[in-house]
């Protein structure tokens, strides 16, 4: 008997164009990726990929790479124009991966994508990717429901301000929130939400700079921290269950520039890795500096990959600890840096 991919394979060989795999890219942390979606990443021709799907997850492929990058505001792609960029690669024949942060059906318009490719005829796949709900959960220790406190869940947006929604669930948790925060929190007070709720906002949700602020219903109502996309907000008793020394934030963060040693291993490191190769491929387009007030450890694997990170980055700050691969890397930091490094042995 054939699986569900060869008979929707073989439905495409008689359609025209290409096959298109619509992917969930998780929702930052690179090796949340699915087994499955890193397979047929690897196979496609064309990959399309939105803002939150990170450059360190995208160089590992050699595909034609796409950015359709949208954020509130500043548009690199309109959704229309989207569409029409995949069908365009699935009728030369191609095989195209649209690539996006999280899940695709979670407020990720996949459902809007497959109604096009149906109306084209063009024969496609739904990968699923852990949603950005589901990673800032399991990375600040945050249940979503827990026995005796939280038996229901409601995952929404933060936005139209005028159609927020407050569902009767014990937590929610509110989607891109990055400029509607306090708009959410009002009408979730009006709603009837006592202030005393428990609330957490998680910026970077996954990734090396993830962020919490926590706080009361009545307390963030009454803040003013800027907070910065991408941003989740989840309200409910369950956020008291959240503590400060979690699994994610005890591990150190170790920046990897150039080859990576081996010598740090996944238990008690978080490894951040910046490509040394300068400009070109291997620097995406939708690449964000990284934030080094969020890094513990520096590792230099080449002379070259001090002086190309010394492009992006002038200084370095002193509570970094900076370790290199050999004398030569250690002169050309002491060069460049005006500093000391600490040479990894084997």
């Amino acid at each position: 008997m054939k699986s569900a991919e060869e008979s929707n394979r073989a439905t495409a060989g008689r359609q025209p164009g290409g096959y298109v795999y619509i992917i969930g890219a998780g929702p930052g942390d690179p090796e949340l990726l699915t087994i499955k979606a890193d397979r047929v990443l690897g196979e496609a021709d064309v990959i399309l990929y939105d803002d939150l799907v990170c450059s360190e997850l995208m160089v590992r492929y050699t595909a034609l790479k796409i950015y359709t990058g949208k954020r509130k505001n500043c548009h690199h792609f309109e959704q229309e124009a989207i569409n029409e960029e995949i069908l365009r690669h699935a009728r030369a024949g191609k095989k195209v991966a649209r690539l996006k942060g999280g899940d695709p059906f979670i407020f990720g318009r996949g459902g809007e994508e497959i109604e096009v490719l149906r109306q084209n005829g063009i024969g496609y796949e739904i990968i699923p990717g852990i949603t950005a709900a589901h990673g800032a959960s399991a990375y600040t220790e945050i249940p979503l429901t827990m026995r005796k406190v939280s038996s229901s869940v409601a995952f929404c947006t933060g936005h139209p301000v005028s159609k927020i929604q407050v569902p009767d669930a014990d937590t929610l948790v509110y989607y891109m929130v990055a400029s509607t925060v306090h708009d959410v929190l009002d009408a979730v007070a009006q709603k009837g939400r006592d202030e005393h709720t428990p609330v957490a906002i998680v910026q970077n949700a996954t990734r090396y700079n993830q962020k919490i602020i926590t706080g009361t219903l009545g307390e963030l109502r009454r803040g003013d921290k800027a907070v910065y996309s991408p941003a989740l907000l989840m309200i409910g008793d369950a956020i008291s269950l959240c503590v400060e020394d979690n699994w994610f934030s005890k591990k150190k963060k170790v920046l990897i520039a150039g080859a990576d040693s081996g010598v740090f291993n996944t238990g008690e490191f978080i490894k951040v890795h910046f490509s040394c190769k300068g400009e070109g491929p291997d620097r995406m387009e939708n690449e964000e500096p990284l934030d080094l007030d969020f890094i513990d450890q520096i590792y230099f694997s080449s002379p070259l990959c001090v002086r190309n990170f010394q492009k992006f980055h002038a200084a370095i700050p002193e509570k970094i600890t900076v370790q290199v691969a050999d004398e030569g890397t250690r002169a050309e930091y002491s060069k460049l840096f005006g500093g000391d490094a600490a040479t990894i042995t084997y």
